[in-house]
C-alpha cells in the first residue's frame, strides 16, 4: 500500500505566483481536497478554501510547515473535513482563525482563499 506524503522539499526560492501542480483527494468521495502549487497548498472543502499549508523558512536544513485552518462552521460535513484536516496534519503547526482572522492570516501570507461560500 503507498502512503500519501504531505511534506515537500524545500525550496531555494519562492515564486511570486501560486501554481497548481496536482489536486489530490483527502477523503473517498473527493469532496475534501488539497490543491497543491509551487507556493502553498490550498485545502478545500466542496468549493470553498477551508485551510491552506506553507512551509516557512526557520533558518535550518528543514523548514516549519504551518497550517492555518479556518474554524467558521459553514456546514455539518465542513465540519467533519476541519476535523479531518486537524488529524491529517496532526505533527504540524495549526493555527485556527475564525473567519475575519482567516482572511487577514491570508492576506498576510499572500494566499488566496477567496472562493466557494468565502467572499
Amino acid at each position: 500500500m503507498k502512503t500519501k506524503t504531505i511534506y515537500k522539499e524545500p525550496r531555494a526560492s519562492k515564486p511570486q505566483a501560486n501554481e497548481v501542480q496536482e489536486v489530490r483527494k483527502l477523503n473517498s468521495t473527493g469532496n475534501l481536497k488539497r490543491v497543491e502549487g509551487t507556493r502553498y497548498d490550498l485545502i478545500k472543502s466542496y468549493a470553498t478554501p477551508i485551510a491552506y499549508v506553507v512551509d516557512v523558512e526557520n533558518g535550518s536544513f528543514i523548514n516549519e510547515t504551518k497550517v492555518i485552518l479556518c474554524n467558521e462552521f459553514y456546514s455539518m460535513t465542513t465540519r467533519k473535513h476541519q476535523a479531518k484536516v486537524r488529524e491529517l496534519y496532526s505533527n504540524c503547526a495549526i493555527g485556527e482563525f475564525d473567519l475575519g482572522g482567516f482572511y487577514k492570516r491570508a492576506e498576510i501570507d499572500r494566499v488566496n482563499v477567496k472562493g466557494g461560500a468565502n467572499y
